[in-house]
């Protein structure tokens, strides 16, 4: 689970970023199992030869034991944490300190700051490799004991097994009672002056750096395989071949069936200005047709209301409709008849001509467009 070194370093420069903006990076300079100098950067330039560690200070990140709930996945560690930090768990660096007894030793931090970090370390020219939280350095005490670190306005504070607590200056000097009762190892300094092997941490950063992809290799291809590619291969170019001749003799055909309706064209302009002609007619003449039937409907109520009249003659040539009647009884006026003709869109052409049994009717249904 936690990232180990292959080979061990015999020195280590370790980098700890500013409480504040304006506040400059702290260094240390780790060999033979202990410090051996520090400093505010930037260092000898022979320490930047050396790998780095980035130190997570105290106030920046959260220690937690968990009970491990079964089946909980590496990945799914976030989510433990999201209603506590009231944030995604996108944003949290989650990190096992150590998995003991069915419990989850877990230190939590803002991704995004832990990579702007990063960022920073590489500026600066570290080649960061690992990274620990600033109560991790601190040695493990002995049952029933605790270490003290008194840094700047800072009080760091390690018991064991597993216990932490980062107490600021601002919340006074009275420590909980759980902590006043037991007897501790005093430390000052802005770095602890007893350090904790180094080589036997867990890295906070193994879930921070990028994943290096590795390359895929081109698996090797048989000779019967490659066989069967070049077959599949001849196959799909002929069902090509056919597809494409089977489509160009059907354009032909939609070709030969466009000429039959709108005529010989040169080119698809003409082609499409023609079909468009012809549709354009076979519309204007279904409304043609739609207001001889509304006419006749209106004249076939009519003719009810009037049984001495009949149709003698009916003529349609495409524009006027031509209607002629025959009979006796009382003459509707021209405005009824200019009625019936407005109901159905065409109008009357011309005054009613004829005898008193003969009246001749035109009906004008407008212009074709």
């Amino acid at each position: 689970m936690f990232e180990r070194l292959r080979a061990t370093p015999r020195e280590w420069l370790l980098v700890r970023p500013p409480a504040t903006s304006e506040g400059a990076w702290q260094w240390l300079h780790y060999a033979a199992q202990g410090a051996q100098s520090n400093g505010t950067w930037p260092p000898p330039p022979a320490y930047l030869e050396l790998p780095a560690a980035l130190i997570i200070p105290a106030l920046d990140c959260s220690h937690f034991c968990l009970p491990a709930p079964p089946g909980l996945k590496r990945h799914e560690w976030p989510q433990l944490f999201e209603e506590y930090a009231q944030q995604p768990a996108e944003a949290l660096l989650v990190s096992c300190l150590s998995r003991e007894a069915g419990h989850l030793e877990l230190l939590v931090m803002q991704r995004q700051q832990v990579q702007d970090w990063l960022a920073e370390c590489a500026a600066l020219g570290l080649q960061v490799s690992h990274g620990w939280a600033e109560l991790q350095l601190l040695a493990q005490p002995e049952p029933g004991h605790a270490i003290r670190w008194q840094r700047e306005r800072l009080l760091c504070l390690k018991a064991h097994p597993r216990q932490w607590l980062v107490w600021p200056q601002v919340l006074g000097e009275r420590l909980p009672q759980a902590w006043r009762e037991l007897p501790v190892e005093q430390m000052e300094g802005h770095w602890p002056s007893r350090l904790a092997r180094l080589e036997q941490l867990p890295s906070v950063l193994e879930d921070a750096r990028p994943v290096r992809t590795r390359e895929r290799r081109v698996p090797k291809v048989s000779r019967v395989q490659r066989r069967l590619l070049l077959g599949c291969a001849l196959l799909a170019v002929c069902w090509s071949a056919v597809y494409l001749l089977q489509t160009m003799r059907q354009l032909d055909a939609w070709k030969t069936q466009v000429e039959a309706v709108a005529g010989a064209s040169d080119n698809l302009s003409q082609a499409r200005v023609a079909l468009a002609r012809l549709k354009s007619r076979e519309n204007d003449w279904r409304v043609r047709q739609q207001q001889v039937v509304a006419m006749e409907q209106a004249f076939s109520a009519w003719l009810q209301q009037q049984p001495g009249w009949s149709v003698s003659s009916n003529h349609f040539d495409g524009r006027l409709w031509r209607l002629g009647l025959s009979g006796s009884g009382p003459r509707p006026a021209v405005a009824e008849w200019q009625a019936m003709a407005q109901a159905a869109g065409a109008q009357l052409s011309g005054e009613p001509q004829g005898g008193a049994a003969d009246l001749q009717l035109s009906f004008d249904l407008g212009e074709q467009p």
